[in-house]
């Protein structure tokens, strides 16, 4: 184990107080099995933001993630270098993997298929924007948002285009990120930087509906988005998260949270990651069920890990709380923050440190 592996699971178990960012009396929700240093900070590089993300494979147990330099990087179980590709972009989202192939956008613009087995590349789809969120399959169709509010789809086997939906950014500053695709019942959905959010037909991109769901304010970025049960859940950051019917765009629910960033739906229970608070809320009525305070910054989307969600803070680190109170349990920072999304496959959840460093922790 590395001194970044034991400071952090020394700071995780010592005594109440000698650090005001982790809760009194942590519990044992983790171990960390291995860590692999995969991309440190260069010379002169100033707090580095790793916001890639990992993906996990069911059937080999492999990790992928892409790192701000511009690889992507497939671990084994154990560790062990797999293999690594190169793009000239960062990787600033999670990738997908489906059918033995992983699907990841990067910033030079193009959407990169990767065979899993090998590390090689099957095709690559020259978007020409900045590419921001991880991709989403829904049979034979790859879905990626850019950062300039357009939402692509892709055949999956051969990397042609198949459509895509755009809305002419605002004028004025947004916030920097997008809304990962939401698919279900043949139905795509797109929230966009302008407050609006769009239902599409998946086969042919044509507008089933669109509506304008952020409240007025200086940012109107709808930049977390979630489907299920006939519902759309999507966070505004100008002040909302809001729950609308999924056939056709009427709002059933609104909830406001300024700085609402990242929406996570899951047993019942929708949770609202904003610039200051995770909100548990109920799914049917969007009542309030819990605050937390966050430490840190809405990094990337919350993750439902058993009864506990898994929040990326940034700076603040990875925090696990607790789902049915909000109760902080243990936070875990190897001393750089956590701004990627965790990867989980059964009892193994994989880390990326804005350090560049890849942990496995192996749950309790």
């Amino acid at each position: 184990m590395t001194s970044a592996a034991a400071l952090a699971l020394a700071l995780a178990a010592a005594p109440a107080g000698l650090s005001s960012r982790l809760p009194p009396a942590p519990l044992a929700l983790y171990s960390v099995a291995w860590e692999r240093r995969i991309a440190p900070a260069e010379p002169l590089e100033v707090n580095p933001l790793e916001s890639g993300g990992a993906a996990v494979d069911p059937e080999t147990g492999v990790v992928v993630f892409g790192t701000r330099d511009g690889w992507l990087h497939a671990l084994r179980p154990d560790g062990k270098i797999a293999w690594e590709f190169h793009a000239a972009g960062a990787f600033n989202a999670p990738p997908a993997i489906a059918e033995g192939t992983v699907y990841a956008g990067a910033s030079d613009g193009r959407l990169y298929a990767i065979a899993l087995a090998t590390g090689k590349e099957r095709w690559r789809y020259e978007a020409r924007e900045e590419l921001g969120t991880q991709p989403v399959v829904a049979e034979d169709t790859v879905l990626v948002a850019s950062l300039a509010d357009t939402l692509f789809a892709v055949d999956a086997r051969t990397g042609a285009w198949k459509w895509h939906h755009r809305r002419e950014t605002r004028s004025g500053f947004t916030i920097r990120g997008a809304a990962r695709a939401a698919v279900r019942g043949g139905v795509a959905y797109a929230g966009y930087s302008d407050g609006w959010v769009a239902a599409l037909d998946a086969l042919n991109g044509r507008v089933l509906w669109e509506r304008a769901v952020a409240p007025p304010g200086d940012y109107l970025d709808v930049d977390g988005l979630q489907v299920e049960d006939g519902r759309l859940y999507a966070a505004a950051y100008s002040g909302a998260v809001l729950a609308l019917d999924a056939k056709t765009g009427d709002t059933v629910w609104t909830f406001r949270a300024p700085g609402a960033a990242r929406v996570a739906v899951n047993a019942g229970m929708v949770v609202a990651v904003s610039t200051n608070s995770v909100y548990g809320l109920a799914r049917d009525t969007g009542a309030p069920r819990w605050t937390a305070p966050l430490v840190g910054a809405p990094a990337s989307a919350p993750v439902f890990v058993g009864a506990w969600i898994a929040v990326p803070a940034g700076r603040g680190g990875l925090r696990f709380l607790e789902a049915s109170t909000g109760r902080t349990l243990r936070v875990f920072d190897p001393g750089t923050g956590v701004s990627s999304e965790p990867g989980v496959l059964g009892g193994r959840m994989y880390v990326l440190s804005n350090g560049g460093t890849l942990f496995a922790l192996d749950l309790s």
